[in-house]
């Protein structure tokens, strides 16, 4: 008599001010090198919004995560990409289709950036990219041009240049 099945349950505004959530963890996933120009793993799912994706060093060819088409169910979800090595090879994180676009920018190192924030179709790591560099890609949109947005790109070499990439 103490199980308790739930359907639907809807719980609205969920206040943890004065019981605070303790002992939560991000998800993270630690990929693995395909050794060659290729997919890494499969497309991104909405279920696994909030995931801190790990990247090891790639041993060989450009390496490619896609993201999930922009539909209504995605809006809100968002994805880490962390190097936990000199990545070695290029790893992109691309859109689902050429009109989907991440919008983004990245620093030149001297405080500014390379260019005013646009359109893109993947993000990611450069060969160079070292342990330590990041970013995060956010949906915000069902409107493909401007479905993506990079949040929280960080360089991890000095300078904080050219281990991050927009195409």
């Amino acid at each position: 008599m103490n199980d308790l099945i739930l359907s639907k349950l809807d719980v609205g505004t969920l206040n943890c001010a004065a019981n605070p959530l303790v002992g939560h963890r991000r998800p993270t996933e630690l990929l693995v090198d395909a050794a060659d120009a290729a997919a890494i793993r499969g497309t991104l799912t909405a279920a696994e919004s909030g995931t801190t994706f790990l990247v090891p060093a790639l041993t060989s060819g450009t390496q490619t995560i896609a993201l999930p088409a922009p539909t209504a169910d995605v809006v809100g979800c968002y994805y880490t990409f962390l190097s936990i090595d000199t990545v070695g090879q290029d790893l992109n994180v691309t859109t689902d289709v050429t009109a989907t676009k991440v919008v983004g920018n990245v620093s030149k190192g001297d405080g500014d950036n390379v260019a005013i924030a646009s359109g893109f179709n993947s993000i990611g790591f450069d060969a160079n990219a070292v342990i330590g560099t990041f970013f995060t890609v956010m949906c915000v949109s069902t409107t493909a041009a401007i479905a993506w947005i990079v949040l929280d790109a960080h360089e991890g070499i000095a300078a904080n240049t050219a281990t991050l990439n927009l195409a």
